[in-house]
């Protein structure tokens, strides 16, 4: 009867992240964007630009509301408080924040209560910049996500399929019309269509915008009004 007693505080003080047959444990951010991935015997920090960090994951320090992961290259630091990505609807079980040298991360983790992550993209936004340069055009150019379709106008109307998931964007079967335009347009057209061929990480950037980059090319968007 005692051991019964005993059993579910042991359950209890287990690790979020500890790992043994299950699947790895996963934290993000979005400013800028980052992840983290904790399995039985690694902790691997992967930015959106830049080299991975991996160490070989230590014992945790585990507290009455999460775990510390502590090493010479990095500490990991769990905290089971619902947390928001702040991109999107998605909400978390844990605020994880990472240390790496006087640089501090924070981010979300754990269990996703509340997926609301189409929406960060849901709507029709303008075309700010192209990989850091402004675009400046006498007709505004626009992207428009919708369900898992996404549609456009620069140059020429087009329009293609889409996936987001876990903070990135894919795209294929971009199609639209052929015809030639003045002012620019066919040129940031033919960077936009190259950049949206590759998988992009979304991020929050200054003043609302979304940046779309894979860490060569970038796609800044602000929602149209």
């Amino acid at each position: 009867m005692k051991g019964l007693l005993h059993a579910p505080i042991l359950l209890l003080t287990l690790p979020a992240a500890a790992q043994s047959d299950r699947a790895p444990y996963r934290a993000l951010g979005t400013e800028p964007f980052w992840s983290l991935t904790i399995d039985g015997r690694s902790i691997r920090y992967e930015p959106a630009s830049g080299r991975p960090i991996g160490v070989t994951k230590p014992r945790p320090i585990v507290s009455i509301n999460g775990e510390l992961y502590r090493t010479s290259r990095m500490t990991v630091d769990i905290t089971h408080t619902r947390c928001s990505d702040g991109m999107s609807d998605r909400t978390y079980a844990d605020t994880v924040r990472v240390l790496i040298g006087r640089q501090e991360l924070s981010g979300c983790g754990g269990k996703i209560i509340s997926d609301g992550e189409a929406n960060a993209l849901t709507g029709t936004w303008w075309i700010d910049a192209l990989n850091g340069r402004p675009v400046r055009l006498a007709r505004p150019a626009t992207l428009t996500f919708a369900a898992d379709r996404l549609s456009g106008n620069i140059c020429n109307g087009f329009g293609g399929a889409y996936r987001f998931q876990r903070g990135t964007l894919t795209t294929r079967d971009i199609i639209g019309t052929q015809m030639a335009c003045m002012d620019g347009r066919t040129q940031v057209e033919t960077a936009l269509f190259a950049t949206l061929r590759k998988p992009l990480k979304v991020s929050s950037g200054h003043a609302g915008a979304l940046v779309l980059s894979d860490g060569r090319s970038s796609v800044t968007l602000r929602r149209m009004p």
